[in-house]
């Protein structure tokens, strides 16, 4: 596997890896009973900006993915 690969494969990892957490945030948030809280710990609208972000990075690991050169040319995958 090229460097540039292991660099692209690299970026989306870290990309979903910020996604999973910012994922469990809002999901806590949004069972905050379950955790033990009598209510939630961020506003609706700091919420819906969370997913918007999730949303942005989601996007940006996908077009990283595109960028892969499986076949072994110049990013034809």
């Amino acid at each position: 596997m090229s460097n540039n690969n292991i660099q692209i494969i690299n970026n989306i990892e870290a990309k979903l890896a910020q996604t999973q957490s910012m994922v469990k945030v809002v999901l806590d948030n949004h069972n905050y009973k379950d955790e033990g809280l009598d209510k939630p710990f961020m506003e609706h609208c700091d919420t819906g900006n969370l997913l918007w972000v999730i949303g942005d990075l989601i996007e940006d690991a996908y077009k990283e993915l595109l960028k892969i050169d499986f076949k072994g040319g110049n990013n034809n995958g």
